[in-house]
């Protein structure tokens, strides 16, 4: 399960121009990072009814097999109760993505990983987070070929 709350709901996509402009500015900030690596950042998002979140993967470009670092954020449902509260935690979150970044790669050979949730304070809000080496991209392809075969990826019986 993705989600951080026990839910039934496989939850909606957040709109693509959002992640894709939130990967974009992942992209162009650690292009020297992305460049040297031989990586690049993908943005995923979902809402659910009881909470918002969002996965950034610093993967490997052309090759799955490898692990990347994978930063997963979430925020209870009170943090998208209205547009302007969402704007807010949006701009938290990209700025959370900066800070984890900031420090996941100015190490070389970074292997701090959080694979529970944790709580983090931001801007007096709090947000929750982990990390891990999970390639989401192939988690995402993983549940679609699951369910195209008649299986719920969600089920953990």
């Amino acid at each position: 399960m993705i989600a951080r709350k026990p839910t039934p709901s496989p939850g909606a996509p957040i709109p693509a121009d959002w992640t894709e402009s939130v990967a974009r500015l992942l992209n162009e900030t650690y292009a020297d990072e992305c460049k040297k690596r031989d990586r690049y950042f993908d943005v995923y998002g979902r809402v659910f009814p009881e909470e918002l979140l969002v996965v950034a993967s610093f993967a490997p470009e052309n090759r799955p097999h490898e692990s990347a670092v994978t930063c997963f954020l979430s925020c209870d449902a009170a943090e998208m109760q209205d547009p302007a509260t969402v704007k807010k935690t949006q701009a938290a979150f990209v700025e959370l993505l900066g800070l984890f970044y900031d420090e996941i790669l100015a190490v070389p050979e970074w292997d701090e990983w959080e694979p529970l949730w944790q709580e983090v304070e931001h801007a007096g809000k709090t947000y929750f987070y982990r990390l891990s080496r999970e390639n989401f991209g192939l988690t995402l392809e993983a549940d679609r070929l699951l369910r195209e075969a008649g299986f719920d990826p969600e089920d953990s019986e």
